[in-house]
């Protein structure tokens, strides 16, 4: 008989070792997992994947309702101008509601001669007008030229911060408070987050 208590017992203490070892195993693979997954989210907030919160939330009343970014944004841009442009950082905000007209394009340079060569480019091209755009106007504020034309029903404001471009387009009646927010709004953090 002791050898078939010693077979039970050996049997058992088997068991109770690999179950031993299946928990060990279990709580390494849920510490893994939790390793795993805390890597990938601060890689993701660390990322560059959304940065609509360091846009304007809000331009006068119009609250900031919708952003497109990335390719998605490069696509439309270069669509609207019917060639491809210059490679950058492209985001187009949305205000007021997803149908609006009020839109912010603002599209990040690889450095601030690209930016500046850009909005020259523009302002020669749109100086006389076109048959979208009035003549363009103008007003210099330290050292920064800020652009301003109507068009398609709406006032069309564009100028440029160190490598950033920046184009406001809005309905008449909001131009004035919304410009003047937007004015008052530091791309620099945009910028940081883009260019670390």
């Amino acid at each position: 008989m002791p050898c078939l208590y010693y077979g039970i017992f050996k049997n058992y203490n088997n068991l109770l070792v690999k179950q031993g070892i299946i928990n060990l195993f279990k709580k390494v693979n849920k510490n893994i997992s939790a390793l795993i997954l805390a890597g990938l989210l601060i890689f993701i907030s660390c990322s560059t994947g959304d940065n609509s919160k360091y846009l304007p939330q809000k331009l006068g009343e119009l609250n900031l309702v919708k952003v497109i970014q990335n390719k998605k944004a490069a696509v439309m841009i270069n669509k609207m101008h019917d060639k491809k442009l210059d490679d950058c950082k492209n985001y187009i905000a949305i205000y007021g509601n997803n149908h609006s007209k009020n839109i912010l394009y603002v599209s990040i340079y690889e450095n601030a001669k690209k930016a500046e060569t850009n909005i020259k480019n523009m302002a020669i091209k749109m100086a006389n007008g076109s048959s979208v755009f009035s003549p363009l106007t103008h007003a210099k504020i330290r050292d920064n030229v800020y652009f301003e034309t109507a068009g398609m029903g709406l006032k069309h404001y564009f100028y440029r911060t160190d490598n950033i471009l920046i184009w406001w387009q809005v309905e008449v009646d909001k131009a004035e408070a919304t410009y003047n927010d937007l004015l008052k709004f530091d791309f620099a953090t945009l910028n940081n987050r883009i260019n670390r």
